[in-house]
């Protein structure tokens, strides 16, 4: 379990992990060695400073590691083999693979400083088993974008909160979404020309989830969403000052921060934590198993960390915010019989979303003691997947100025379709995959940062994106056909420019679009992935869990992907930050009060 740096209290301190100093290391001599080992995304420079038998120094800083997941687990990694001197740490829950790359990458230095790489992978870290028993107004289950939302509400309406997260690390999905959020904003949408509305976002919301929503939900969604723009600017966060259009959001309406990805926000919840370590407290490492139910309401949570079992007590309510169950294969494949039903959801398509998190857990301790569930079978495909994967990495379909080609080069939809469009279209291809065309206009240079914190130079270094200065020689080294390739972005541009009519049905945006005439090219192979689970548990605006009789479960309440009926059958992008973000501190405000 990792307690946040700011956030020990004195009940949680006894739940710390016991660690032994290492076995003294002889022999090694000084200096700075490096090595290079494959990481999550791409291989990694590690440099380990040795002096006095003592490792001082590790630098990771030449990494490709996701934001606000392997990054994070970086830096937690090499803090504890510096405390602890070994190798003999445990790897952080939920990004295990740059755990061990780090722990290889310093292993292999050790051995070239001379030193006994045995000695040092000696185990250090000694977990204790003896119960704890915690004690919160508020409980909250998940530390990804929902369970933090709702915890700082909470606590700004006078809640002493408990989070429990069973990663080693806050963030969940939101850590790994590029952080758009839809909301109807007059004071960025008027400058761009932007023509919207509550309503139109109301009727948009309810097309595109199939008009299976639920009314009194997507209202209070779409009614509240600029609210929790601004709640989130005065907590620190800072937006863009124009909208954009995340893939499949249907209107240039999508909020992003000015730093990459969704993990912005994260950092400004965990400053927020950090500040008000005396009455928020947070355990990692801790996985819920169970809520308790006593005399008519949820009164407690009985977890576990390591072994060690955990009771936190719950005086007004605990908040479920565990999110979907998009990487639980055996469920999605179960409830699969609505707008899949002719895909097989198997180990074949992959998931977006973090796979320990992502497992359905709140769905299942809330149907324990008597909740509802909705719209299982809504499961959403996104068009961003990597191969291999299904992690939504490289370049990125959200956006303007990209086109959607077949492997012969022919553009097969309108690249600003609702996802589930998206998907289908590309099932239809050959081999269920396509590629994703950008050239100067998204990437200006090679060593042009994007939204995502990557660059072209270090996406064709790993060999995820084919570089080109021609459309000729891009179909050569694609297998495209260039005739095709051509003629498809002749009529992309054709519609930017002339106003042609597309065939597909895309439709420029003056402000936004440009023609696509001049290299260097970028393509970038996806396929269709698993993204988000629209369904599960049941609530009421008022963010609380509702039972299979149609009755608030006192003490309960939920928010983001572990509920269900706010999306339809197809989520539009943007919503689910917005999403997560005004249910979760709608839950947080109803929790500390007690309703």
């Amino acid at each position: 379990m990792i307690i946040r740096k700011g956030q020990l209290t004195a009940l949680a301190a006894a739940m710390l992990l016991c660690a032994c100093a290492s076995t003294n290391q002889t022999g090694m001599k000084d200096g700075t060695y490096t090595e290079v080992v494959p990481g999550h995304n791409a291989p990694m420079t590690v440099k380990v400073t040795i002096k006095d038998n003592r490792i001082t120094a590790i630098d990771t800083s030449k990494n490709l590691e996701t934001i606000g997941v392997g990054k994070v687990a970086l830096k937690l990694m090499t803090d504890k083999i510096l405390k602890n001197q070994s190798l003999g740490v445990d790897a952080i829950t939920g990004a295990s693979l740059s755990s061990m790359s780090l722990k290889a990458a310093v292993g292999a230095c050790i051995e070239k400083a001379g030193g006994d790489l045995k000695a040092w992978q000696k185990n250090v870290e000694k977990h204790a088993t003896a119960p704890v028993t915690l004690q919160g107004d508020v409980v909250v289950i998940g530390g990804g974008g929902a369970g933090l939302a709702a915890a700082i509400s909470a606590n700004q309406n006078g809640a002493k909160v408990v989070i429990l997260e069973k990663m080693g690390f806050l963030g969940g999905s939101t850590n790994v979404s590029e952080g758009a959020l839809n909301a109807p904003d007059p004071q960025r949408q008027g400058p761009q020309g932007i023509v919207d509305s509550v309503q139109k976002f109301y009727d948009q919301t309810m097309k595109g989830g199939h008009n299976v929503g639920d009314p009194k939900l997507v209202h209070y969604l779409t009614d509240n969403a600029l609210g929790s723009v601004h709640w989130m600017e005065k907590l620190g966060v800072q937006f863009k000052k124009e909208v954009g259009t995340a893939t499949g959001a249907l209107w240039q309406r999508s909020h992003y921060p000015t730093t990459p990805s969704g993990n912005s926000y994260i950092r400004v919840f965990e400053k927020y934590l950090a500040e008000h370590k005396d009455s928020i407290t947070v355990l990692t490492d801790t996985t819920a198993k169970k809520l308790v139910y006593k005399d008519g309401r949820v009164t407690a949570v009985i977890a576990d960390n390591k072994g060690r079992p955990v009771t936190v007590n719950a005086k007004n309510a605990v908040i479920l915010a565990t999110g979907g169950f998009g990487a639980n294969i055996k469920l999605r494949q179960e409830v699969n019989t609505g707008v899949w039903k002719e895909v097989k959801l198997d180990s074949s398509i992959g998931c977006t979303n973090l796979a320990k998190a992502a497992q359905g857990d709140g769905i299942v301790m809330g149907k324990a003691v008597g909740a509802d569930v909705i719209g299982m079978s809504d499961i959403q495909i996104h068009p961003c997947g990597t191969p291999g994967t299904g992690l939504m990495e490289n370049i990125r379909t959200s956006g303007r100025n990209r086109l959607f080609v077949n492997l012969d080069g022919n553009r097969f939809v309108n690249e600003g379709a609702a996802r589930d469009t998206l998907a289908k279209a590309i099932f239809a291809q050959k081999d269920s995959t396509y590629w994703v065309l950008v050239n100067h206009l998204r990437y200006p240079s090679r060593t042009f940062v994007d939204a995502n914190g990557a660059t072209i130079e270090n996406m064709v270094a790993q060999g995820a994106v084919v570089e080109a200065n021609t459309l000729d020689e891009l179909a050569a080294k694609t297998g495209m056909n260039a005739k095709n390739l051509k003629a498809a972005v002749a009529g992309y541009n054709a519609v930017v420019t002339k106003g042609a009519k597309d065939k597909y049905g895309f439709i420029a945006n003056n402000k936004a679009d440009r023609a696509m005439t001049e290299g260097p090219w970028y393509a970038c192979k996806k396929v269709p992935t698993v993204h988000h689970t629209m369904g599960g548990l049941h609530i009421n605006t008022e963010a609380q869990v509702i039972d299979t009789e149609g009755k608030v479960i006192k003490g309960l309440y939920a928010a983001g992907e572990v509920t269900g009926g706010i999306h339809g059958s197809n989520r539009l992008g943007g919503n689910a930050i917005a999403d997560v973000m005004t249910f979760g501190r709608t839950a947080g405000a109803n929790a500390a009060k007690g309703l």
